[in-house]
């Protein structure tokens, strides 16, 4: 930063696989910096290394620690200094605890610079096949609950993207076949890297693939589906959804967390009210801000 300017937040994109995908700008940027707030040191060590740049200061930043890692990059921050933060992969803040800094940056009037770099749901939509006007990415979804957390993604108009893990995606494909089998189905693995994979058809058709295959599925996946084609599901407000979703034995099953994620799915803008009616109004721990 030059002497006299105020601190900015670089949120910097990195490879998803391959490293030729790193940005000549995002280089510069990681060279430049002071501090960098990383998931895991040791892949950002090896990022650095790869680089051939010095490495900075280097700030562990993730799930586990954010309480107190939050306010330690707001600090440094606050004293003048320009920080980094970079996930393990592809664009900060997409499904991490990036956005949390980025709200408390943008609070206390820090200067939040995006530096662009691959994003794996954006290549794998792109190379779908599938629409991409309209689309919905749902992050990961839960371990409890798939099927009725399905079935409401399922009714859905637009495309769904979906991050899944490599040992459950045969499992939630296997899910998807039993409600939509003939619904239109990409998975992506191994994005840019050497053993890049779509495997494309029906639901049916890539459930019969995965079973198939001698070997377990490996690496990063991701899953687009097309949609239903229809709005149906925003016909009915999302607190009749909600009180019949309370209701029923699925819903009795599922932890408070997942009812809003089921719930999400179908009423997306309406989030933070539904995190608000699942559990109350006085519960601000995880309150989607």
């Amino acid at each position: 930063m030059t002497i006299g300017e105020p601190a900015k937040l670089y949120l910097v994109g990195t490879p998803i696989g391959n490293r030729g995908d790193m940005t000549s700008r995002g280089r510069q940027v990681l060279a430049d910096v002071p501090a960098v707030a990383c998931e895991d040191t040791r892949t950002c060590r090896r990022l650095f290394a790869w680089l051939d740049v010095s490495m900075p200061d280097i700030i562990a930043y993730h799930d586990h620690n954010i309480d107190t890692a939050l306010p330690t990059v707001i600090a440094r921050l606050e004293t003048g200094d320009d920080v980094a933060l970079v996930t393990d992969a592809g664009m900060p803040a997409i499904q991490d605890p990036g956005y949390r800094l980025v709200v408390a940056a943008r609070q206390r009037g820090i200067e939040v610079v995006p530096v662009p770099g691959p994003s794996a749901l954006l290549v794998a939509l792109a190379a779908s096949g599938l629409p991409t006007d309209r689309f919905a990415f749902l992050g990961f979804a839960p371990r409890r609950g798939r099927e009725s957390w399905w079935r409401e993604a399922l009714t859905r108009p637009e495309t769904i993207v979906v991050y899944e893990a490599p040992g459950r995606v045969g499992a939630t494909v296997a899910v998807i076949t039993d409600l939509a089998p003939d619904r239109p189905v990409c998975l992506a693995r191994e994005l840019t890297k050497l053993h890049e994979e779509f495997v494309t058809g029906t639901a049916k058709e890539v459930s019969h693939s995965l079973v198939a295959r001698e070997k377990p599925v490996k690496g990063e996946c991701v899953l687009v589906v097309g949609g239903s084609g229809t709005s149906d599901a925003a016909a009915l407000p999302w607190p009749t959804a909600l009180a019949r979703l309370e209701q029923s034995r699925a819903g009795h099953a599922m932890s408070a967390r997942d009812r809003v994620e089921v719930m999400t799915c179908a009423y997306p803008a309406a989030r933070n009210a539904i995190y608000r009616a699942v559990h109350g109004p006085d519960d601000r721990a995880g309150d989607p801000q």
